[in-house]
């Protein structure tokens, strides 16, 4: 008895090699993968160790006062413009002021903006006039 042999198209036997590369370079690429690092993708240090100790239940209320208020060092006015109405709306740190008057410590004093092209700003008492695309480094 005599075997004929089996003819596959080459068409297929590519498939086959590209699936095959494939799936060694999607196992190579998972490789590098770290779960653990995932999980502080968002996060910085102080932030990251207030969620572990929410998580385990050794969390106070001064410490999450303490981490949770961030003092602002970088002011930048991005934009004002000021509506039909009246009423003005300031961007400061690419956040607008529509809501509130302030963006966190920052509080926009509404009753100068546009005066010489410039938003009056004070932050911990101190106040500063800036034009749309400056930056207030407070120290």
């Amino acid at each position: 008895m005599r075997h004929t042999p089996i003819k596959i198209k080459p068409v297929k036997i590519k498939l086959v090699i590209a699936g095959l590369f494939c799936l060694l370079c999607s196992n190579a690429s998972y490789a590098e993968y770290d779960v653990a690092d995932l999980q502080k993708l968002f996060t910085d240090k102080k932030q990251r160790a207030l969620i572990d100790a929410a998580r385990s239940g050794k969390v106070t209320q001064a410490v999450t006062q303490t981490v949770t208020k961030k003092r602002t060092k970088k002011i930048e006015v991005t934009g004002f413009m000021t509506r039909s109405d009246g009423k003005s709306v300031v961007w400061i740190n690419n956040k607008n002021t529509l809501d509130s008057s302030s963006i966190g410590s920052i509080k926009v004093h509404h009753g100068s903006v546009g005066k010489n092209q410039q938003v009056t700003v004070s932050v911990d008492g101190k106040r500063k006039q800036l034009k749309p695309g400056e930056t207030w480094y407070k120290k």
